[in-house]
């Protein structure tokens, strides 16, 4: 038995129906019913009739915060996929909570009951600067000391937890993916890029990231999974892009008006600044001067370690770009 913690989410769904496809016998957890209609969301993305195989999942109702629960989802488990996380929209108290206690609270839970294998999603917000010029690799540790974003302090917090458990003798292996491309909720993550961008909003900004394929996240994941490899972390990165790139090809895709308009750095720190002081009158959302840095820096990733741990070819982003874009115009009609 497999269990998916977030499997309501964007990488947790869509492992859910690789999983379904090939009738492997899978737990998730949800909080509520009306969660569950998006990982139908993502299964309808592989095909109108696929749908229909989220029933066949053993749903789980409960959260990563909640510890009877994950004993329950852990009975007779022998892998878990943890790829519950809060991305965006929440503030630090909330994303720690459940980015690094709840990651604790699966962690724990999961050696009680013996599971043979975690695999824990983190994300390149959890990684360091290199030394000179060369691309962001594996070697590249988490600055304390940087200007790192709510998100990126929770992810790490997270990810000392799965590495706490290798020294605990846990079999865990780390990946670290991009911006993904992918099928699901258009209103969150990376699906903004694309409800946006049909939208015509016109700004971009001058930085550059790292971008892959949910589905190639997905296939690595098992791969991994299914290995003999433990206590490895892998980046997942198909190429490194500027933000005004991707864009431009999101929009031709779904034949919108490219983004024109450069926001510099200097306005987006003033744009913090007064959002800032929206927080302070009780606001919830804001713009943190950590997240200014990661939109206007030019972070380029290595991510060809995996493939030479697995069989592996990434999917080239014009491709997956094309994919989503028709999925999103179908969506929405």
């Amino acid at each position: 038995m497999i269990l998916v913690t977030g499997g309501t989410g964007l990488v947790g769904g869509h492992l859910l129906y690789r999983f379904r496809e090939s009738g492997i016998p899978t737990r998730a957890l949800y909080r509520d019913l009306k969660s569950i209609d998006k990982t139908r969301a993502i299964f309808n993305s592989y095909g109108a009739e696929k749908e229909a195989l989220v029933d066949d999942i053993e749903w789980i109702q409960g959260d990563v915060l909640e510890i009877p629960s994950l004993e329950q989802a852990m009975n007779g488990v022998t892998q878990v996929y943890h790829c519950a996380a809060i991305v965006d929209g929440a503030p630090f108290w909330q994303m720690k909570k459940v980015n690094v206690t709840g990651t604790s609270n699966v962690i724990n839970t999961a050696q009680a009951y013996q599971v043979k294998k975690l695999c824990y999603v983190s994300s390149i917000a959890t990684l360091g600067d290199p030394v000179g010029q060369r691309a962001i690799n594996e070697e590249d540790f988490f600055n304390l000391d940087a200007k790192n974003s709510n998100y990126a302090i929770s992810k790490y917090g997270g990810e000392m937890e799965a590495w706490r458990a290798t020294q605990e003798g846990m079999n865990v292996v780390i990946v670290n993916p991009g911006v993904i491309i992918g099928e699901g909720n258009w209103e969150s993550g990376s699906g903004k890029l694309f409800s946006q961008t049909y939208k015509q909003q016109p700004f971009y900004t001058n930085g550059s990231s790292g971008f892959v394929d949910v589905r190639d996240v997905t296939k690595v994941m098992i791969q991994l999974m299914n290995s003999d490899i433990v206590n490895e972390r892998f980046i997942i990165v198909q190429s490194s892009i500027h933000y005004k790139e991707v864009l431009s090809k999101i929009s031709h895709s779904l034949k919108k008006k490219a983004p024109r308009i450069l926001v510099p750095k200097w306005m987006l720190y003033i744009i913090s600044a007064i959002m800032k002081i929206g927080q302070w009158i009780g606001f919830k959302r804001g713009l943190e001067r950590a997240t200014v840095q990661s939109l206007t820096s030019h972070s380029k990733y290595d991510g060809s370690k995996i493939t030479k741990f697995v069989d592996f070819n990434y999917t080239p982003i014009d491709e997956s770009i094309l994919r989503v874009s028709d999925y999103y115009l179908k969506a929405i009609k």
